[in-house]
């Protein structure tokens, strides 16, 4: 490894929190598909699909082609859902590599039966029905199940699916929203055509309505640490952050007072000056420029604020309430290791308050010049360097 700033990743962590889940959906419960969109939310997919394999998730999805793609280099036969758009001119490569692709028509079904029937093999996909998030899939009308029925007669296309994804707005418009789908769902059935995979929830979704969990569960930032707010459910299941961005000091400089920090002096020293640490991260690592002069982080089992604006490969930190501090002590940006007391971590969500937005855009957008360690019983079992070579790699 070859930076001090790095983003652990516990591994127990996340075998716990497939427990949980999976104690949450009950017996006989429905499939699991693991979510790891966006190199598996910032966290690395490939290491972390590897753990949910072995513990037992059904499924693996991802939101594009090429995520799928790199799933299916390392783990051959599983499913893998491409839950949102593929262009119709790269759907062969869905087929030739075995992939679940998700079509909203029956020109992209036409186009994957026609390669099917071409390669001798079948195409793999579920059908996205768009009932209330205006997104993506096919608009619910008098014709829909008709129109499932030509896509499903389809020679070379096997249709293994259905799904809708919820707005989470209110309990009412979800009910809206899942009537709808089960409006259409069942027109199709009378007209002879079945979908062994019925899907509606994600990790809030399976959380706040249990009774919409039909075949199978969408379970992405959940089983990564982020526990769904307001559900009922809340309570109930134990969800361990599993994800932890650190650094170390590599400079520290006393900044005389009414001096400026950083781009644009936002920040100056107060009356009797401050001793400033800078940080080898940025925005460019993913620590946002939004949290200038709000975030804090741990030092010493301190909490310091960050000041002046954060630049796009370092930070500053006014350390001068932190005792001892010294250069190449560790900073703790985020993450709450081993379940750390309140006093002794940087929440997911504190950050994403301070940066005005959620907890998984804070995970996922960690660069990747920021290496990734992996832990097992606290202690470095892999690194994933992406800007190293393949060789450099140690683990």
């Amino acid at each position: 490894m070859t930076r001090s700033t790095r983003l652990e990743v516990d591994l127990d962590a996340i075998g716990h929190n497939l427990r949980e889940v999976r104690g949450m959906l009950g017996s006989p419960a429905p499939l699991l598909a693991a979510v790891l969109k966006a190199d598996g939310y910032g966290l690395g997919a490939v290491r972390v699909a590897k753990e949910l394999l072995a513990g037992g998730v059904d499924m693996l999805a991802v939101a594009c082609l090429p995520e799928a793609i790199e799933l299916r280099g390392h783990f051959a036969g599983v499913p893998v859902l491409v839950m949102g758009h593929t262009p119709d001119e790269y759907l062969g490569h869905a087929v030739r590599q075995d992939l679940v692709t998700t079509i909203s028509g029956l020109r992209q079904a036409r186009i994957l039966s026609r390669i099917a029937v071409s390669l001798g093999c079948r195409a793999r996909a579920h059908v996205k029905l768009d009932t209330g998030m205006h997104r993506l899939g096919i608009v619910p009308g008098p014709d829909t199940p008709g129109l499932l029925a030509r896509m499903a007669a389809l020679p070379g296309l096997e249709l293994g699916g259905i799904f809708t994804h919820l707005a989470l707005r209110d309990a009412d418009s979800d009910r809206r929203q899942f009537d709808l789908f089960m409006e259409i769902v069942s027109g199709a059935a009378s007209l002879g055509v079945s979908f062994p995979l019925r899907h509606v929830c994600d990790s809030i979704g399976l959380m706040r309505y249990p009774e919409y969990r039909l075949d199978m569960v969408r379970a992405g930032a959940v089983l990564l640490g982020v526990r769904p707010m307001r559900t009922p459910l809340y309570e109930d299941v134990d969800i361990f952050e599993v994800a932890a961005l650190r650094s170390r000091i590599a400079r520290l400089a006393r900044v005389p007072e009414g001096e400026g920090v950083s781009y644009d002096s936002s920040w100056t020293a107060p009356a009797g000056g401050a001793l400033v640490a800078t940080l080898p991260v940025g925005y460019a690592d993913g620590y946002k420029r939004c949290l200038s002069n709000k975030a804090r982080v741990l030092v010493r089992g301190a909490r310091a604020p960050v000041v002046g604006l954060i630049c796009m490969d370092q930070l500053m930190v006014d350390v001068s309430g932190v005792p001892s501090v010294a250069e190449g002590d560790e900073v703790l940006l985020f993450g709450s290791p081993g379940g750390a007391p309140e006093g002794e971590r940087i929440s997911l969500l504190e950050v994403a308050d301070w940066a005005g937005t959620n907890r998984n855009e804070i995970i996922s957008s960690i660069g990747r010049r920021v290496p990734r360690v992996y832990l097992r019983e606290g202690r470095e079992a892999e690194v994933v360097d992406y800007l190293l070579d393949r060789e450099d790699r140690h683990g």
